[in-house]
């Protein structure tokens, strides 16, 4: 009975080994690998096409994006300008008190001139405006706070911006995330 069985496996098998068929392909060799070549069909592939609600959507969405940037780009640029200012001041004083005298005398300065302005800004625009500081500066709006104001001043904004969605800490991405915000911004420097 063993005998039979594995008969009719040999036979089976067989048959299925016969259902193969071998082809000779052109392969090179490369760093000891051995790779095909071989040459396939053409092929055309076909997506799905979006409809027009969809542009109109998006025209909607990059129009007011494009509103937004150039709204709040002037308080990024003016925020860079003031920094440099301060990091200029500071580095000529040696004592501590001086120090604070001149952070205290900027940020009074700072907020009337643009409490008003800044605090009718949109939570959008609001985000927008961090990143662009980042872009502007290289630093994060957090890390500025926590330099000039001191780190329980910096967790605090930093704790209100997240109650509103929103991240002090955030990065700027101008290949990524960011990619439409920096292209708005260079039309913005080119003059359009």
């Amino acid at each position: 009975m063993p005998r039979i069985f594995v008969f009719i496996l040999f036979i089976f098998c067989a048959n299925t080994l016969m259902g193969q068929h071998s082809e000779v392909v052109r392969s090179f060799i490369r760093q000891g690998d051995t790779i095909p070549h071989v040459w396939l069909e053409e092929v055309t592939v076909k997506g799905k096409m979006y409809g027009k609600a969809f542009y109109k959507r998006y025209d909607r969405h990059r129009a007011r994006l494009e509103y937004n940037v150039r709204k709040v780009y002037p308080y990024a640029r003016t925020a860079a300008a003031k920094v440099n200012e301060i990091e200029r001041r500071l580095s000529t004083v040696k004592r501590e008190t001086e120090r604070k005298k001149i952070i205290k005398e900027e940020y009074s300065q700072l907020m009337k001139t643009f409490k008003a302005p800044l605090m009718k800004l949109s939570i959008t625009q609001g985000r927008i405006l961090i990143r662009l500081i980042y872009r502007e500066t290289s630093h994060t709006s957090f890390s500025h706070i926590r330099e000039y104001r001191g780190s329980v001043n910096a967790y605090f904004w930093q704790s209100i911006a997240l109650i509103f969605g929103n991240n002090l800490k955030a990065a700027y991405d101008p290949l990524g995330e960011d990619a439409e915000i920096e292209e708005i911004v260079q039309k913005i420097l080119a003059g359009e």
